[in-house]
């Protein structure tokens, strides 16, 4: 009974993989992908992965479209982006799309 203490408080088990979620970033290749649906999805465009370019460390893609196309999709950028919280998650998101 000496060494007896009260119970620690119980961990969420989602709280325990709370630190991966914000070191872990998703590959370039998921991201690729992802921002290719987001587009389709919301402007009806369609863009090949291989022309989405996405730079992991500073989180921006860059598109090899015309510049028309571009133009478009900048007005639809943070729609984009918001469809592609839900698809990837808060932490993997691009924060500029080029």
């Amino acid at each position: 009974m000496d060494d007896y203490s009260t119970p620690h408080k119980m961990k969420r088990v989602g709280d325990l993989f709370l630190k991966y979620q914000t070191k872990i970033k998703a590959p370039q290749a998921t991201v690729e992908k992802a921002v290719a649906v987001a587009i389709k999805k919301i402007t009806g465009f369609e863009v090949a992965v291989d022309q989405v370019n996405y730079t992991v460390s500073t989180k921006t893609v860059s598109l090899k479209v015309s510049s028309v196309l571009k133009t478009e999709l900048k007005l639809y950028q943070q729609q984009i982006i918001d469809e592609l919280k839900i698809q990837l998650s808060e932490y993997e998101v691009p924060k500029v799309i080029l």
